[in-house]
């Protein structure tokens, strides 16, 4: 008797626990953000690698065009400096990791070897386009999201990936 009083303490407070754990984080800003950029993330690929597929085109990061890398979402304005667009497709292009967002803070305008993010929004758009993206990137907006806006829109970004991976598939 003793040990099944036991084991239902013990389920009973793994429970209680991941209740608590869930309650927190349901109302922690900081992990929903994260979370939802996640999401955001994963979307933006897949549809990048939609858009060329669509053009029956092999995927190439906007800034320097090299294909067959590890990909990410690249935005051209940070979340640091641009928070209010951290979430928005014309911010975020197909970019390769490693190299490009990371090693090159995002190459925004290139080096010796490679073009840059903005002659890339040019090459790939053309330069009336291009020129809307930046623009558009470029105004000062302000932005914030509370938990709750910030979980429907972390749904709404799963249920479109899961969209797309079954028309990929």
């Amino acid at each position: 008797g003793a040990e099944i009083a036991q084991a239902k303490v013990k389920a009973n407070y793994k429970s209680d626990t991941e209740n608590l754990r869930r309650e927190f984080y349901a109302k922690d800003r900081k992990h929903q953000l994260d979370a939802t950029q996640i999401s955001f993330n994963k979307l933006r690929k897949l549809q990048e690698f939609e858009w060329f597929a669509d053009k029956k085109l092999e995927p190439e990061c906007i800034s320097c065009g090299k294909k067959n890398m590890d990909w990410c979402c690249g935005h051209l304005k940070t979340v640091g400096s641009q928070g209010a667009i951290r979430f928005d497709k014309n911010n975020t292009f197909l970019q390769c990791n490693m190299y490009c967002n990371k090693s090159l803070s995002g190459n925004i305008n290139g080096n010796k070897t490679s073009r840059g993010y903005l002659k890339g929004l040019h090459e790939r758009f053309g330069d009336e386009e291009a020129i809307r993206i930046i623009e558009y990137c470029n105004q000062d907006k302000v932005k914030t999201w509370n938990c709750d806006e910030l979980i429907l829109m972390r749904k709404t970004f799963n249920k479109e990936i899961r969209q797309l991976l079954s028309t990929m598939i």
